[in-house]
């Protein structure tokens, strides 16, 4: 955040000088140039000094941790050695051996007396020695044999878990876990329980409150403001050296994993109170725990702050001086710069009435804004004639365009045009291998009606079925006059028997036709010839050859009807 507004500010600072430095005389760039000599370097030595600042305080606090979490994970190793010896001597009771050999051996009446016995030895060594939570015995078959408590925590489901017997006769070491018979974290030690003859009889499982850990975790004499934290394997917190922690509390996967693959690395985030730290994290090699040594964020860097403050407050003082000479200087020089500026923007957008009044000086910036006006003056009156020129030639662009490609009567596509879009499509259906389909419509009788009413009413005729057509098909279709009362519509991806519903449609659409002429309805038919494209078809005459044909064939058999011609004919 700071990295951020501190560039925000110098970019903002520079832009104000950019837009003032466009002046009349050299020595106001000479005593702008002085001052930004004077800033630059300012900035830049404190940038430097502030990041030295910053990696030799994380470089301090990574030695600090890496020896608060070497502390910890060194006490965590003594005392795990130490009570695996001091139990080592209970497991060489005679009791104990004599208890364990009898169910060995299965003397039932020997069992039967002696586990009692064990139970008392156990409970009064759990009284003389405190540190424990609960003592336990066990079989080579996961069997309680005796413990110092009315009922063990212990299950065989967790014994066969956590604890095998083999001839190696070791130690082991359970993970810690949340016991809720004792309402704490615990660790289990089991160790080998040997006969006289040194082979395993069972093992006795020392329980102990893992809270006993809290203590010397945090040196007496390196008193130090760090923070130890315990792991399991699934990120949950075991223990904490300073504060109460809830066991329910977990760390989040991601951050978890992070430290548990970048040992001794050091990291900023948030810790289980969602306070913002810089820890690291070390293995344990005992047990499966992760030690973690952190340190609050804001108590580390509270110098920093404070000296990031500070410069904050020297850069912002010097920019409110800088700002203030370059405010100065604008009023003179840059504000009739920028109207200049935003007037020839104005311009380049197409907007020449914007006279310049505001610049009255006497000097180049007066006579620059004299000139200015004289030139948009003359721009205005070239823009109004090339205005009127482009506006006539695009009108008879349009019209152009329009005959070259549609006929002047009916509006619909002419002859030329018919061909380009024919050859389209044969291309098209090339590559989609998919068929279009061409109807060739003739007006029945039309010359006898045209001699009959007269040429104009024959042309409201041609306009009124060409209107028709252009009505009875797609968007994506097309419809053109092919000559004299001969219409062609190309279907876009239609076959044949589709095209003669089309066909069928349109002849009953136009059967009546209202001429305005003589003001009365006109029956009109319509004889069409449908003709499919082929892969074969090369050019649009193949295809309009076979169209006319089947025009031809409608016409022989009576008028007033479609008639499709087939592919093989």
């Amino acid at each position: 955040m700071f990295w951020d507004n501190l560039i925000k500010h110098i970019n903002g600072f520079y832009s104000f000088l950019k837009q003032g430095t466009s002046l009349k005389s050299i020595k106001s760039k000479i005593f702008i140039f002085a001052l930004l000599a004077t800033l630059i370097p300012s900035v830049i030595l404190g940038l430097l000094s502030y990041r030295q600042s910053e990696d030799s305080i994380r470089d301090n606090l990574q030695r600090e941790l890496r020896t608060l979490a070497n502390h910890a994970n060194s006490e965590l190793d003594s005392w795990i050695k130490q009570n695996t010896l001091d139990a080592n001597s209970l497991t060489t009771s005679r009791i104990m051996i004599d208890v364990l050999s009898d169910a060995a051996n299965l003397q039932q009446t020997a069992i039967a007396k002696t586990p009692g016995m064990l139970s008392d030895y156990l409970r009064s060594v759990h009284e003389k020695l405190d540190t424990f939570l609960e003592l336990t015995v066990i079989d080579t078959n996961q069997n309680i044999i005796s413990s110092s408590s009315e009922t063990s925590f212990l299950k065989k489901s967790f014994l066969n878990r956590f604890i095998s017997l083999d001839e190696t006769q070791q130690s082991y070491i359970l993970p810690p876990f949340w016991n809720e018979k004792f309402n704490t974290i615990a660790v289990s030690i089991a160790l080998p329980v040997l006969s006289y003859e040194n082979y395993i009889l069972g093992q006795l499982v020392l329980t102990y409150d893992f809270q006993i850990i809290k203590q010397k975790l945090v040196d007496p004499i390196q008193a130090s403001r760090g923070e130890i934290l315990m792991l399991d394997t699934n990120g949950g917190l075991l223990l904490a050296s300073h504060t109460e922690i809830d066991p329910m509390i977990q760390l989040s996967p991601t951050l978890y994993k992070l430290l548990l693959d970048n040992p001794g690395e050091l990291y900023n985030f948030k810790d289980f109170s969602q306070e913002q730290v810089i820890g690291l994290a070390q293995k344990v090699k005992k047990l499966p725990i992760l030690i973690v040594a952190e340190r609050k964020y804001h108590e580390v860097f509270a110098a920093r702050i404070a000296q990031r403050n500070l410069f904050l407050t020297l850069v912002c003082i010097s920019i409110f001086i800088v700002a203030t000479i370059a405010l100065y200087l604008g009023r003179s020089i840059v504000m009739p710069l920028q109207r200049l500026i935003n007037a020839t923007d104005q311009i380049v957008k197409g907007n020449l009435d914007i006279p310049i009044t505001s610049v009255k000086q006497k000097d180049e910036l007066g006579k620059l804004a004299q000139m200015f006006n004289q030139m948009t003056d003359k721009l205005r009156q070239s823009q109004d004639e090339t205005s009127t020129a482009n506006e006539e030639l695009k009108l008879k662009n349009q019209l152009l365009e329009k005959l070259c490609v549609t006929d002047s009567l009916t509006g619909l596509y002419n002859r030329s045009k018919l061909n380009h879009i024919i050859s389209d499509e044969l291309s098209r259906s090339h590559r989609n291998k998919r068929p279009f389909t061409v109807l060739m419509i003739d007006i029945d009788y039309f010359k006898e009606l045209n001699d009959s009413l007269g040429h104009i009413a024959g042309d409201e005729v041609l306009t009124t079925v060409s209107k028709t057509l252009s009505q009875s098909i797609r968007t994506i279709d097309f419809a053109a006059r092919y000559g004299g009362d001969e219409f062609i519509i190309v279907l876009t991806e239609t076959t044949a028997k589709e095209a003669m519903i089309t066909a069928d449609r349109i002849r009953s659409q136009v059967s009546g036709i209202f001429c305005k002429v003589i003001n009365q309805s006109i029956k009109v038919t319509l004889s069409i010839g449908i003709a499919q494209s082929e892969l074969k078809d090369t050019s649009p005459i193949d295809l309009i050859n076979r169209a006319d044909n089947a025009l031809y064939k409608a016409k022989q058999a009576g008028r007033d009807q479609a008639h499709l011609v087939s592919n093989n004919s």
